[in-house]
């Protein structure tokens, strides 16, 4: 904050951090009114608003990478309809045309137009297409035949060095679904190209361009628990029983590195993507406890597939991710809310598999255990909505109870009636509430 005032610039979310704290100072007793109020003024003056122009901008950069990945789309299809009617030497200087193009547009912008967000985002959009129609074109002129996962490891190849050459975080995403397709086409360890593109994570970290890091954080965190859920569950697959646990310490990772990088005091949803995400992870893993436990195989070795790299790869991963959480709530655990308690000792069915592994756990177990971390969870997760007056962590455990109900519902012999009769309830309580949590935040502020 302070250095933030130094320049000059505030932004909302820390003038609204600064009053929702000295209001609990001056009640305390460590400041006067007056002290409350000069500071106030002072902060409001240093306040910058949102920037709407930086949410059109990008809007427009979205817009025009579209285009252009349209207009490269058409020119492609145009080649193709008249494509045998082309002498060899026609076809291999198309080939390279869509690509010289591209290029000189991505020169042209960096020369000529650095400061051209867009120009550069369509730019790397164009070469980053370009680049496979290309190799698709030489390939077939010449008869270079191949399969689709050599073709997608030299796109991929081929195409990284767009991201820090052009610092295009389109480009960006676009490879993380290019990665993700490996991953669903054949089970290998390509998700480990996702370490390439933590160096650029970083600098859109130190670049405070939160925006665009936090929508490339949900698409590269998405496309790499996808990857590697798949790469670990299959059928004979030595990883088959630990997905459920993979995930489940994935999902506790991603929190704790969420507000290990953005802070305990970052609430929002969509601008602290690991945390969100990881929230998301163990609301879904844990109601999956509900309906089963499964616990770690005796014969955890003996299938039909031998460990690979790819395994050794994900268990790995599982390793690194219970360290980074027991890290994360040794050194921040008394700064901890209600809500980090309540995900994070969702880590203890992780240990619960384990152990499993060594002594024979019945299912039972794990059904009892997960529906009570739902309930009192979720009914911790109100009340600290109610108190904190955070309407999302209120809707948040509110959904969480619902969920666990309706799944008790599949779960149960109760007529449907009786099932239609609660679904009103639980629909009536959420109407209720929201409207009561409205009112008592407008009572507040007149108060105020």
């Amino acid at each position: 904050m302070s250095e933030s005032l130094k320049q000059g610039k505030v932004s909302t979310e820390q003038l609204k951090w600064f009053e929702r704290e000295s209001s609990s100072w001056l009640e305390e007793g460590l400041i006067e009114s007056n002290a409350r109020e000069t500071l106030l003024n002072r902060y409001q003056k240093a306040c910058v608003p949102p920037d709407h122009s930086r949410t059109s901008s990008w809007s427009n950069i979205l817009l025009v990478s579209l285009g252009s990945l349209l207009i490269g789309g058409g020119i492609i299809l145009l080649l193709a309809h008249n494509w045998e009617h082309f002498g060899k030497t026609t076809r291999t200087f198309l080939s390279f045309l869509p690509l010289v193009m591209a290029q000189s547009l991505c020169w042209y912008g960096v020369h000529f137009k650095p400061k051209s967000t867009a120009l550069r985002e369509s730019g790397a959009v164009l070469l980053f297409f370009a680049v496979a129609s290309s190799i698709a074109l030489i390939s077939q002129t010449y008869h270079i035949y191949g399969d689709l996962e050599r073709f997608l490891v030299v796109w991929l190849l081929l195409t990284l060095p767009i991201v820090y050459l052009l610092r295009s975080g389109t480009t960006l995403m676009l490879i993380c679904g290019l990665i993700l397709w490996l991953c669903c086409l054949e089970r290998e360890p390509y998700w480990l190209f996702y370490i390439v593109l933590i160096p650029h994570f970083y600098h859109l970290y130190q670049q405070q361009s939160r925006m665009l890091l936090h929508w490339c954080l949900w698409v590269a965190l998405i496309s790499l628990t996808i990857s590697i859920i798949y790469g670990s569950s299959y059928y004979a697959s030595p990883l088959d029983n630990w997905a459920i646990y993979i995930t489940i310490a994935m999902g506790c990772a991603f929190y704790a590195l969420g507000y290990w990088l953005f802070g305990l005091d970052h609430d929002s949803f969509w601008g602290n993507a690991p945390s969100s995400f990881g929230i998301l992870l163990i609301g879904i893993v844990s109601l999956m406890f509900t309906w089963y436990g499964r616990t770690l195989p005796y014969d955890l070795w003996q299938v039909e597939n031998a460990m690979k790299f790819n395994e050794y790869a994900i268990i790995g991963f599982f390793i690194a991710s219970l360290i980074l959480t027991s890290l994360f709530i040794v050194r921040r655990y008394k700064e901890f809310s209600t809500s980090n308690w309540v995900a994070l000792t969702s880590l203890v069915f992780v240990f619960f598999g384990l152990i499993g592994y060594f002594f024979r756990f019945n299912e039972s177990v794990f059904v009892i255990t997960s529906n009570l971390y739902i309930l009192i969870g979720s009914v911790l997760l109100m009340l600290q909505g109610v108190n904190r007056g955070q309407l999302m962590l209120l809707n948040g455990g509110l959904i969480w109870f619902s969920l666990l109900v309706l799944f008790r519902f599949f779960d149960s012999d109760i007529p449907f009636m009786y099932k239609g009769v609660i679904f009103i309830i639980i629909g009536c309580a959420f109407i209720a509430t929201n409207v009561w949590f409205k009112k008592k935040q407008q009572a507040e502020s007149v108060e105020g």
